[in-house]
């Protein structure tokens, strides 16, 4: 069965950060019982999931929904605390509520993949489970935080990426097809670079899932964070839902270093739902693909039809950030990650100019 319209979901919970597997065990819990409470207060349901016009099913939760994050984990507590697998005994428990409720249930963890761990590398995974209750999509964050995360992107590990998956688009960006649309995933940094969405929409990714930034990005006067999900939505003509932290707790950092501000705006990169308060929340819209799918035809603003990809791949002709700096070296340290070499490369020929005074240590 389709469904050409219904309600999507974001939760915004308060998640602690993982000393020990038992926070892991104890933060998703709670997300379950989120989910158990979603129907009272959305305004397309009575009650229940599938009672009104518009059924709920689509549920996003934040990155690191269930293990938090800290920027000062050493490698060696990622490996023995924090790092699930995909499938493992945390999906199985949300697999049984996809299926329970007949939804999609999405959110990003740190995983441990087997097929790599020989390597030493784990990724910041976005995954969606099905009502079936399998794992349907997984998306390997692009664009990792490179002064905050120790997770590997796959343009760290390109030449073994294309081997083992394939060069192709999709095998860095996926789009899945479903019975509510066409879903792509992107996580927090990937918003600041509108190539990662536009390689969705390209795709023709007709909602696009985009978790979590930190302030002071969320709040005035910056308020990039909602700038970026109303233009994401807006130049892919695409739904953009954008689950945020309610409290980040048991960390060194403030508890509202992501003060809520969960959103999800329409395909005019209108907001249609938004938590403006930190502290949990349950927020959720109409997704109408057909309205969608009809406004696709109108040539006007139908910015991927005008795409002038010939002039525009001028652009990326000149690698910029290195591919590949992890498949012979150790991924377990932070040193390497910045791109600084290639601001120095800028300075050096003459497209970035330095500034009177240099910082110390350029």
């Amino acid at each position: 069965m389709t469904y050409e319209i219904f309600t999507a979901v974001a939760i915004q919970n308060e998640v602690k950060v993982v000393a020990d597997r038992t926070d892991i065990d104890r933060n998703l819990t709670r997300c379950l019982e989120l989910i158990d409470s979603a129907p009272q207060l959305c305004y397309t349901a009575k009650g229940g999931y599938e009672s009104s016009w518009a059924p709920i099913k689509l549920i996003s939760f934040p990155e690191f929904f269930i293990q938090g994050h800290e920027g000062t984990w050493p490698y060696r507590h990622y490996i023995d605390n924090v790092l699930i697998e995909l499938p493992g005994p945390e999906s199985e428990r949300l697999s049984a509520k996809a299926k329970e409720y007949g939804l999609y249930i999405a959110g990003c963890c740190l995983e441990r993949d087997p097929e790599w761990a020989d390597g030493g590398y784990f990724f910041n995974t976005h995954f969606i489970i099905g009502p079936t209750g399998e794992i349907i999509h997984k998306y390997r964050k692009i664009t990792t935080a490179t002064h905050y995360e120790l997770s590997v992107s796959p343009q760290d590990i390109y030449s073994l990426w294309i081997e083992r998956y394939g060069d192709s688009l999709s095998s860095f960006m996926p789009v899945t097809e479903t019975e509510i649309g066409r879903i792509g995933t992107i996580t927090c940094m990937d918003g600041h670079f509108p190539e990662t969405a536009r390689a969705l929409g390209v795709q023709g990714a007709e909602v696009i899932l985009h978790p979590l930034l930190i302030d002071p990005m969320m709040s005035p006067p910056s308020e990039t964070w909602q700038m970026m999900n109303r233009m994401r939505a807006w130049e892919n003509l695409c739904y953009v839902v954008s689950a945020s932290w309610g409290a980040l707790l048991g960390a060194k950092r403030p508890k509202m270093t992501a003060p809520g501000k969960a959103m999800i705006c329409d395909y005019n990169g209108a907001v249609i739902a938004y938590a403006d308060f930190p502290g949990e929340a349950i927020i959720s819209a109409t997704v109408n693909l057909e309205e969608l799918r009809r406004r696709r035809l109108d040539p006007s603003r139908n910015f991927i039809a005008l795409l002038r990809n010939e002039v525009y791949r001028k652009i990326y002709e000149e690698s910029l950030y290195p591919p590949d700096q992890f498949c012979d070296c150790n991924p377990q340290t932070r040193l390497g990650r910045d791109p600084i070499e290639t601001i120095r490369r800028f300075v050096k020929d003459g497209r970035y100019v330095l500034p009177n005074s240099v910082p110390e240590g350029w």
